[in-house]
């Protein structure tokens, strides 16, 4: 609300220039309420900011104390420089040690071509004409987790409109596109299990029909059961013997289980031969994802071992967590006389014990752990005189990790450990209703109360202006009636 003297008003500007000087007088504590709401806004902004950053550092020990996922039971693994037939990645599970490999075979999806037709002929036709329409099933491998060797029998309705043996080739594909896409649409089976069909030309004069499993493997082949009148055999997409240029079947050897298929991929880890039905192998040992990539049948090797780079890399961000919000403590609650500059925490018993607590948690020796290595400077974390950490001993971090792993685990994740005991202390700030909401909620609470004051001052301001006119009003008004009878008196004796 405002308290200024309009320019509008009748009164001189003489007048208006003496009410201004007194609501300026008067409007003084007004504007020390509106800086110390300033005061209030700035503080609350801080506190804002500490929240923010110990709720960075919250999240960063949740991970340190994690004893689901804790970083410090990783597992890493390599292969050998140069190794081109397959890639390797281990969890925490894997047991450490060193493994050779040799990849014989990728496994493939399963592909069938008919036998090699005229495209220009009517053979088809024929048949399809002496035959009538034909149904026949194709078997599709649909695995799940609980049933690896699920598999679903979609029919297929073929009833040709075509009089060459390419057009009628198409009309066969395009019955069994639809018969797949319906089995899609109402859920019998997956978009990403559906096969393939398409009509090849492997010369300009021929056409064959080609089908192709999206699984790949013995697991993944595909299954057919003839119609009545033994379209597939005709076809000879069925046939149980190899493609080539003019005869139908199966382009790799099916087999007759995973053992003895061609589809299924086969390598040797550690001398033994393995065969599998996909090419990412992730039960050959335990917590080791082999991807094979390429068949070489050379002998490589790979190597699991403690997650070195994870574990550093997980502590390395709860070092800068920390760090961050020691040196906002520090310069929020520093007093510099010389400068007559003070933090805007310089006053507060709260926090700035907080940055005490904080690096008494951090620093002080875990108990029930081994005096070799309780403390963070035991695995080579040094804390300097203003509070700061830092990784100055990789080498010593690194020797717990791969002989300590256990006592590692507990120096932050224990009962006593550094980072459950950090954890403790940050949620009692930044937990809903917690230290920080506490200290919002009374700022907050302060402003309201200025606010308020404020506009009091504001309506007293303003009646106090009105007054104001009224009296100078008054005042010019009486002076202006004795001006006029003085002109008055002085017409009539002169």
């Amino acid at each position: 609300m405002g308290t200024s003297v309009s320019p509008s008003s009748n009164l001189s500007p003489r007048y208006q220039r003496l009410i201004q000087r007194t609501l300026q007088i008067e409007r003084q504590p007004k504007l020390e309420l509106q800086n110390e709401r300033q005061q209030k806004q700035n503080e609350k902004s801080v506190v804002s900011d500490l929240d923010g950053k110990l709720s960075s550092l919250q999240s960063q020990l949740s991970t340190l104390t994690d004893t689901i996922s804790s970083p410090f039971e990783g597992r890493s693994a390599s292969a050998a420089e140069g190794t081109e037939g397959f890639s390797v990645s281990a969890d925490k599970t894997a047991s450490t040690g060193s493994y050779s490999v040799a990849v014989n075979r990728l496994a493939s999806a399963d592909g069938r071509v008919s036998q090699a037709y005229n495209s220009g002929g009517t053979g088809l036709r024929t048949f399809f004409d002496n035959n009538g329409q034909q149904t026949f099933d194709l078997e599709v491998a649909t695995p799940t987790d609980s049933n690896p060797d699920a598999r679903e029998q979609i029919s297929v309705t073929v009833d040709p409109s075509g009089s060459t043996n390419k057009e009628i080739l198409g009309n066969i594909q395009t019955a069994i596109d639809d018969a797949l896409q319906t089995a899609v649409d109402n859920g019998t089976i997956s978009s990403d299990e559906r096969p393939s069909a398409s009509v090849l030309n492997p010369t300009s004069g021929t056409a064959r029909l080609s089908l192709r499993s999206q699984e790949s493997g013995y697991q993944g082949r595909l299954g057919f059961t003839d119609s009545s009148n033994g379209l597939l055999a005709e076809l000879q997409v069925n046939a149980d013997q190899l493609a080539n240029d003019t005869q139908g079947g199966e382009i790799t050897e099916v087999g007759t289980d995973e053992g003895s298929s061609q589809l299924t991929s086969e390598f040797e880890l550690n001398g033994l031969t393995f065969t599998r039905n996909s090419n990412e192998v992730t039960d050959a040992v335990d917590g080791v994802t082999i991807n094979l990539e390429e068949a070489t049948g050379t002998t490589s090797s790979f190597e699991v071992s403690a997650d070195e780079e994870g574990a550093k890399d997980a502590v390395q961000e709860f070092i800068d967590r920390y760090n961050e919000v020691n040196n906002f403590l520090q310069n929020k609650t520093e007093v510099n006389p010389d400068a007559d500059e003070r933090g805007a925490f310089a006053n507060d018993g709260t926090f700035r014990r907080l940055g005490l607590q904080l690096r008494n948690d951090a620093t002080r020796p875990v108990e029930g752990l081994p005096d070799r290595l309780n403390t963070l400077e035991d695995i080579g974390i040094e804390a300097s005189r203003d509070g700061t950490l830092e990784l100055a001993d990789e080498g010593a971090f690194s020797d717990a990790l791969r002989n300590d792993q256990a006592a590692l685990k507990d120096l932050f994740a224990g009962d006593d450990g550094v980072a459950k005991r950090l954890e403790t202390r940050v949620d009692q700030y930044v937990e809903t209703g917690g230290i920080i909401d506490g200290r919002e909620d009374v700022i907050t609470g302060s402003v309201d109360r200025i606010d308020n004051r404020i506009d009091r001052l504001d309506e007293r301001l303003q009646r106090r202006q009105e007054q104001l006119r009224a009296r100078f009003s008054e005042v010019q008004s009486t002076i202006q009636s004795l001006a006029r009878q003085q002109r008055a008196i002085s017409q009539r004796l002169f």
